[in-house]
């Protein structure tokens, strides 16, 4: 028994090293745990201070309202502004000016007593850029190889030129967002201070908007979190503009600080028109009746007359050229059509089978023909030249004799009509119009006699295109050489055939020769189809005073105009103020506009 009990413990005892000695080896296997589990203690204990970081922060951000151009809590109000653009850099301003527009900036700043400027940077692939680019400038140069008059496509292409090299000389594109943060105690006073801001950015050219709701919230994701560290006193003149623009987009100095007078800016500013540094020597007015195109006309006339000497030739639709040049005694010499005959079948150094041509559209726009009818026209004309052994002897009558060969009465009746009035006019041994026209003086051509309108744009278009001919055969000249200025131009303008256009060949073309061409009319839609390619090529638009909303809309297709410039300003213009652009840039000017019948501006 006692054997039984001395084995029965002895195994015990066996029993319980073996499990201590288990153990001891299970502890040694696993002993790398201990600092894994000591490292995830840590991390437990770190996020549980991120998580109270960031629900603190969350907390925070979600007690402030949000809503358009402002965010607020009880104690503390922010509106947000976004700029859009910076209409000019530093290369646009002398050093003097410079200093003064920083120093305006700040002190426009300083209405604010607490305020924050944000710039959002944000880089992409620059080569992938300089790709895009280099393809669109290809197009561009493709474009412009089939039409060189092209003036929009070789502006775009030397804008491109200009970034491309501004890239490789080390400028690096990026694009940005920029806002400035206006606080206060409270909504209603954080908003009234950013619009007085804003106003005051405005006049400097520095375009800005009340941030939307959205914007305001993706801004506080961005920015709330982070508080910075301001510790830095500087002088306003020691920061330049926070601009990211790299490109010029006012017109240079040397467009608006000599030649013409065009009139005075908003700041008493005189501001010119540089007709031999201008993209183009043409100008067009657009105003509504009563608005002031004639006055401004004549002011032009006669400057341009004055310091260029050159030859001025207006076309008087409605007589007030006359009578106002009269009434401020400024020497024209007055030219009566109807002692004149157009010319039109008179060779000089054109050939006359290109005349014929000329012709041939001079007389589909005057009359509204169809081309088929000016087909059968310039047909018999070719055919009596062929036959007729004096060329210069050749009679608007002599075309009667092809008429029997119509079919067609409707249309022979209308053709042998045509030809009498063309004959009445042309047939006879008084001068060519132009014979009329005194060089280096100002010229007026009386159509208020005229009361056909028909018989008006054929006079019109037949001196546009024997002017063109006899100053294209010439050398080129840079300055213009003759000015061809029409009052109420949508007679001419507005039905003007696409296919058989004049005006605009003169508009692309006359540069070159000489010849610069003015023009008033009292809508875009006097322009016709052919609007766009007016405006894109005219050196000088001037918009006059239109209360219509529907005007200025239109108008913004082709000149940067924001909202509350439209509504506020543009909508209110008082008679001889304008907004003029220059072409290049479609940021426009504000300008109280020259006039004879005042002293002064």
């Amino acid at each position: 028994m006692s054997m039984d009990v001395k084995d029965f413990n002895s195994r015990i005892i066996g029993l319980l090293i073996i499990s201590i000695l288990i153990t001891i080896m299970f502890l040694y296997k696993f002993i790398y745990l201990i600092p894994l589990i000591f490292i995830a203690v840590l991390i437990f204990q770190g996020n549980k201070k991120i998580f109270s970081y960031i629900s603190r922060h969350t907390r925070q951000i979600q007690t402030y309202n949000i809503e358009d151009g402002v965010f607020y809590s009880e104690k503390k109000a922010s509106a947000v502004l976004i700029i859009d653009d910076i209409q000019m850099d530093y290369k646009d301003f002398t050093n003097s000016n410079l200093k003064s527009y920083i120093s305006s900036f700040y002190k426009i700043l300083d209405i604010a007593k607490d305020i924050n400027i944000v710039l959002k940077k944000e880089s992409f692939d620059k080569n992938a850029y300089v790709e895009s680019l280099s393809q669109k400038m290809q197009a561009l140069r493709i474009m412009i190889d089939s039409d060189p008059s092209n003036e929009k496509a070789k502006r775009k292409l030397e804008l491109m030129e200009t970034i491309i090299s501004r890239i490789e000389s080390g400028e690096n594109p990026f694009k940005y967002e920029m806002y400035i943060i206006v606080n206060s105690k409270d909504k209603n006073s954080a908003l009234a201070t950013a619009s007085m801001i804003r106003q005051g950015l405005e006049g400097l050219g520095i375009k800005t908007r009340i941030a939307t709701l959205n914007e305001i919230q993706e801004l506080l994701k961005d920015f709330f979190r982070s508080k910075l560290n301001l510790n830095k006193i500087v002088l306003p003149t020691q920061i330049p503009y926070l601009t990211p623009i790299s490109i010029e987009k006012k017109p240079s100095n040397g467009i608006i600080i000599d030649g013409i007078l065009l009139g005075k800016d908003p700041n008493n500013s005189l501001v010119f028109w540089n007709i031999a540094k201008s993209q183009n020597t043409h100008l067009l007015i657009v105003g509504p009746t009563g608005s002031g195109k004639t006055e401004f006309l004549i002011w032009l006339s006669t400057l341009l007359s004055v310091i260029y000497g050159g030859t001025i030739i207006l076309f008087d639709i409605k007589g007030d050229i006359k009578h106002r040049l009269s009434k401020y005694k400024v020497p024209f010499q007055l030219i009566n059509p109807l002692f004149y005959r157009l010319g039109l079948l008179d060779e000089y150094e054109i050939p006359i089978k290109i005349k014929l041509l000329q012709i041939e559209k001079i007389l589909l726009n005057s009359f509204r023909l169809s081309k088929f009818s000016s087909s059968i026209l310039y047909t018999y004309l070719n055919r009596l030249i062929d036959t007729s052994y004096l060329k210069y002897r050749i009679k608007w009558k002599d075309l009667e004799k092809y008429l029997n060969e119509l079919n067609d009465f409707q249309l022979k009746y209308y053709l042998s009509k045509l030809i009498n009035i063309l004959s009445s006019m042309e047939d006879s041994e008084l001068p060519p119009l132009l014979n009329g026209v005194s060089e280096n003086e100002i010229n007026v051509i009386d159509l208020t006699l005229i009361k056909s309108e028909e018989i008006k744009r054929l006079i019109i278009y037949s001196v546009l295109q024997e002017v063109y001919n006899k100053f294209s055969l010439e050398k080129i000249y840079d300055i213009p050489r003759v000015f061809l200025v029409l009052d109420e131009a949508w007679t001419i303008l507005k039905n003007e055939s696409e296919d058989y256009p004049i005006v605009v060949d003169l508009v692309k073309r006359g540069r070159g020769h000489g010849i610069s061409i003015i023009m008033a009319t009292q809508n875009l839609e006097d322009l016709g189809d052919l609007a766009t390619i007016y405006l894109d090529n005219i050196g000088v638009v001037v918009f006059m005073n239109n209360g219509d909303k529907k005007f200025w809309e239109e108008v913004r297709r082709f000149v940067n105009v924001d909202d509350d410039t439209l509504s506020n300003n543009l909508m209110f213009m008082g008679r001889g103020e304008a907004l003029v652009r220059f072409l290049g840039d479609p940021r426009p000017i504000v300008i109280r506009l020259g006039n004879l019948a005042s002293s002064s501006l």
